[in-house]
């Protein structure tokens, strides 16, 4: 008699934990479209990114003279030809390409600057989203005023004087009467090269303060020339030469990771074509014929005693944890502790504000998983598993790194080029690229190399990849796997590169059969684009 009551109690909870999960299912996937569209309105970070590498190439490409007998600088000859797309007569002048670069990049801004104007104007009358609205304007006005500044003095170096006074009068017209520092730059090198020239008070400490690289050493040239300060001009020049040295080895250890990595790369993949031709069964792309799977199948995949329910229960739960952490709790926390304001000027405590939360966002994972499979333990042999003895993982992860490189970079210029500049922001860039402090860096560093690294790969590798076999093909899970990684990290920008890296680390894992494998290919990855970086954003 008790057990039709226990049935109905156990149907019951079965019912109303498929009916959480399901309202949790649709709430995870409108959250993650709305963050998605909202990436659209943001600038990629990887058009800041090469902004600042043609900024570092305009100035390790400086020589004291810049006289002409120095095209025979081998040096100097090979960093104008990064940036000269292969054309020769661009070889010659480092500067027309650097300023198309500046121009596209502000054309896209200034659109979706106008974007964020039609959407305030169109939902101007709810005042939640106003304020956003306001912010978001704010930003883009300052990228754009800042662009602006930059492209007229490539404009002057190209010999377009009254297209670069045009587009510095641009800067004023749009911040109106809320001039910012930036604007005041822009009327300043204005007066400098009109005719006649007018001259600012304070000119000197505002290009200082605004401007940096060949930028400062060119309008500071104009202006001490102005002011007939020879002095000052030979010392610009002297100065001019210690940062054409520094630049030039910064630019040495960001292109070492792309081109040296990129090549070793593209020969392994020669290598394993190679062996897939003339010798299948040894290649690791070999998946093994229905004969072995029928003698050893743990050989070539997991067994999987739960199914796609459990599967989706803790992704889910996981998701929610996680949107949970970091859109509620977190901030109202960080917000009634006061630590965001003061976290502005603070590049330290920017840094423990991108650890802390990442890190207590993803440690729900172990215990939902660890309750998730209770009732499957002891688990099946092959899941989780760590193995330091075998040293094969060191040989799966460094290669796996290596062919991750070019695939990654193919992809990344593709996506960048479909988004047209567009698809989200990486909130760790200016703490990399504007701060001088150790402290800070070693803290991303730590979060980079070493919590995504375990946390993520356990989730995504250790978990899904293996569940997902038992419902799909192998290389169809590796797939599903890596979408679903790069689609967690929730920047329209970065879901095409970072699948193809999620697939690479999942493929890794799948021959491996040991975490610490895709573990070491994602510390590498991560490592390897905080170390370029810092040399792109150094002073």
């Amino acid at each position: 008699m008790d057990s039709k009551p226990l049935n109905d109690k156990s149907l019951n909870a079965l019912n109303a934990k498929s009916l959480l999960l399901s309202i949790l299912s649709l709430l995870s996937v409108f959250f993650i479209v709305f963050t998605l569209q909202a990436s659209w309105n943001n600038p990629q970070e990887q058009t800041k990114l090469d902004l600042l590498q043609t900024d570092l190439i305009l100035q390790a490409t400086q020589v004291p003279d810049q006289s002409k007998d120095n095209q025979d600088d081998p040096v100097g000859n090979l960093l104008q030809s990064l940036i000269s797309d292969g054309n020769p007569q661009d070889s010659q002048d480092i500067y027309a390409p650097s300023l198309r670069s500046y121009q596209e990049v502000l054309r896209a801004n200034k659109s979706a600057l106008e974007r964020i104007d039609q959407l305030s104007q169109s939902e101007s009358k709810q005042s939640d989203n106003s304020q956003d609205f306001s912010k978001q304007r704010q930003k883009k006005l300052t990228s754009v005023s800042e662009i602006s500044v930059r492209t007229g003095l490539l404009q002057v170096r190209t010999g377009d004087i009254q297209g670069a006074i045009a587009t510095w009068a641009s800067v004023s017209e749009l911040e109106d009467q809320s001039i910012t520092t930036h604007g005041l730059t822009a009327q300043i090198l204005k007066g400098l090269w009109s005719e006649p020239t007018t001259l600012f008070p304070n000119a000197e400490s505002q290009l200082r303060n605004t401007l940096d690289g060949w930028y400062r050493q060119f309008s500071l040239a104009k202006l001490y020339e102005a002011q007939q300060r020879t002095e000052k001009i030979l010392e610009l020049k002297k100065q001019s030469q210690i940062e054409v040295n520094l630049a030039i080895s910064r630019l040495v250890v960001i292109n070492s990771i792309p081109l040296i990595g990129g090549s070793i790369g593209l020969l392994l993949w020669v290598g394993l074509f190679i062996q897939w031709i003339f010798f299948r069964k040894s290649s690791a792309f070999y998946t093994g014929s229905q004969t072995d799977l029928d003698q050893n199948p743990q050989q070539i995949n997991w067994q999987v005693p739960w199914g796609l329910g459990t599967t989706w229960e803790v992704m889910i739960l996981w998701f929610t944890a996680f949107c949970l952490t970091t859109q509620l709790f977190l901030p109202l926390g960080f917000e009634l502790l006061g630590i965001e304001s003061r976290a502005s000027d603070n590049f330290t405590v920017q840094a423990l504000l991108v650890l802390i939360p990442y890190t207590l966002s993803v440690i729900p994972m172990l215990p939902i998983i660890q309750t998730s499979l209770a009732s499957y333990r002891p688990l099946p042999e092959g899941w989780f598993r760590f193995k330091f003895n075998s040293p094969q993982w060191l040989a799966w992860g460094i290669g796996g790194y290596f062919a991750a490189i070019p695939l990654v970079l193919i992809v990344s210029v593709i996506s960048q080029k479909f988004l047209q500049g567009q698809g989200g922001g990486n909130p760790l860039l200016p703490i990399l690229t504007q701060s001088q402090n150790v402290l800070p860096k070693f803290l991303l560093w730590s979060t980079l190399a070493i919590a995504a690294p375990f946390f993520e790969e356990y989730l995504f590798r250790g978990f899904l990849l293996p569940s997902l076999t038992k419902f799909l093909p192998v290389w169809a899970a590796i797939a599903l796997s890596g979408f679903v990684f790069a689609i967690a990290h929730l920047n329209l920008a970065d879901i095409i590169p970072l699948t193809v890296l999620g697939m690479v680390m999942g493929f890794v894992y799948w021959r491996s059969k040991n975490l610490l494998s895709s573990m070491l290919l994602h510390c590498l990855w991560n490592s390897g684009s905080f170390l370029a970086l810092i040399a792109l954003g150094g002073k």
